[in-house]
């Protein structure tokens, strides 16, 4: 479990890895009137950019770390399924 506190208030959380296959993605679009990092012309010109990744996310809760199983826990569950299906 993990303890930290947000404008005064306590805060508990729990650190869930991603499932197996999934990879969380940092973007970047740029900010306005910054050149893109392709030619001009290029058709991906609006694209983002992908600076980091990661493989777990922290499931935050007022007062009290979320139980297991339960909100953001059991939602990272339907990915495999989805996927068995």
């Amino acid at each position: 479990e993990l303890w930290t506190s947000f404008r005064g208030r306590r805060m508990g959380g729990r650190e869930l890895p991603l499932p197996p296959g999934y990879k969380g993605v940092l973007l970047h679009g740029g900010e306005p009137g910054e050149p893109p990092l392709c030619e001009p012309g290029d058709p991906q010109a609006s694209w983002v950019t992908v600076t980091g990744s990661f493989g777990a996310i922290t499931d935050w809760g007022a007062d009290a770390a979320p139980l297991p199983g339960r909100g953001l826990a059991r939602a990272l569950q339907w990915g495999p399924l989805a996927q068995a299906v």
